[in-house]
């Protein structure tokens, strides 16, 4: 009888979470451990990046097997500009993200491998003239709490979860300004928070800061999201999917906030959605994901008039167009995404694709730069250009 792949023995389950053990243990130790700032430092590829992310690999140990939630992602954050993450759900866009906050659910969750280069502004220059950046990958976590929540902020997916019900949205607000503004007084505080939600546009400032978070709707809510997020005057603000529970009047208020902040701040933004509408309105340049791996990544004028990928093509069309004709199916991309437990090791999306030929049985293909600005990981484009099947 065949064995089933899909089942462990119980034996190799001890196996599993004994070895998981150990390495959960040795990476929280990392973690804790005292470091000299030069053990968490790294000199930027260019001093125009705010994060460079190089091969990130970010894994969740299980019962079943290590699961490779971020397997080798590479991109890099400009400054002042808004970056576009678009996948489907499960794809490691939110855990690439909280790679980055330092805020993956330890300890089945740790970053294994890669670097994340932070672009603070103020750790000096190498000989050559590149800036000196932290490595988040590697910082301690005692350091993160100064980056976090200052330099790097993060707007969470749904506000009603992320804000806390028991207290006051003041209260919530000063508590950025307590933690990164040490010596700061309770009226200066106050004053800093209605402030905050004056500029997110919320018209009787002080009432909602008296109002606890079941008292507002949930584009009020999101509205304090974002207050909380630029309280700390940050460098780069990570929006996790921030209209995915809105309607679509009020996602539009959002993103048009959200780009008017950005200007206004000089700050970056890293835009996290499955709706690839929002990426084409918002951003510069967008970075596609599947299976934990970047396919490809350009700006958005290159990847939603020339998309390269059979995945990212796919994608594109996905989505109901308002002049589609009401009889004919809406597409769909055949077969599923690979168990992230045992990945294959050729291309992910093999089995899914229709353009698929022989030398997709190979190895995991390189990525290959097409022009200046678009790269794309796939066998059709070794030389640089599409190639007869």
């Amino acid at each position: 009888m065949k064995k089933n792949d899909q089942y462990i023995s119980i034996k190799e389950s001890r196996r599993i979470i004994r070895e998981n053990i150990r390495q959960m243990k040795y990476y929280e130790a990392q973690k804790r451990k005292p470091r000299e700032l030069s053990e968490y430092t790294a000199p930027m590829r260019s001093n125009d990046n705010l994060i460079e992310i190089d091969n990130l690999k970010t894994c969740f140990f299980t019962d079943n097997g290590t699961v490779m939630s971020v397997n080798g992602v590479s991109f890099d954050v400009p400054k002042q500009k808004i970056v576009g993450v678009v996948g489907e759900s499960g794809c490691g866009k939110s855990v690439t993200s909280l790679s980055i906050m330092q805020l993956v659910q330890a300890p089945q969750g740790q970053v294994v491998d890669g670097q994340i280069r932070f672009n603070s502004g103020e750790l000096g220059q190498t000989e050559d003239g590149r800036d000196i950046a932290y490595d988040i990958a590697r910082t301690p976590t005692s350091e993160m709490y100064r980056i976090r929540g200052k330099d790097i902020t993060m707007i969470f997916q749904e506000p009603m979860t992320s804000l806390n019900p028991v207290f006051t949205i003041g209260y919530q607000l000063d508590e950025v300004s307590f933690l990164h503004t040490p010596g700061i007084s309770k009226e200066d505080a106050r004053a800093t928070s209605i402030e905050m939600l004056r500029k997110v546009g919320i018209s009787m400032p002080e009432h909602t800061y008296e109002s606890y978070p079941h008292e507002l709707s949930g584009g009020m809510r999101q509205r304090v999201m974002i207050a909380m997020a630029l309280a700390g005057d940050p460098k780069l603000i990570i929006a996790d999917e921030p209209t995915t529970a809105l309607d679509v009047t009020i996602q539009a208020q959002i993103l048009e906030l959200l780009r008017d902040l950005q200007k206004k701040q000089g700050c970056s933004i890293m835009l996290i959605t499955h709706d690839l509408g929002v990426i084409a309105e918002m951003a510069d340049e967008v970075v596609v994901m599947y299976a934990g791996r970047v396919i490809e990544k350009g700006t958005a004028q290159d990847i939603f008039h020339h998309p390269l990928h059979p995945y990212t093509i796919g994608l594109q069309k996905s989505k109901p167009m308002i002049n589609t004709d009401t009889n004919e199916p809406l597409y769909s991309i055949p077969g599923q995404v690979p168990s992230p437990i045992n990945l294959p090791n050729t291309c992910y999306f093999r089995g899914r694709c229709d353009k698929c030929n022989k030398k997709c049985a190979g190895p995991y293909p390189a990525g290959v730069q097409v022009s200046d600005t678009h790269w794309v990981a796939c066998y059709l484009y070794e030389n640089g250009k599409e190639e007869n099947q």
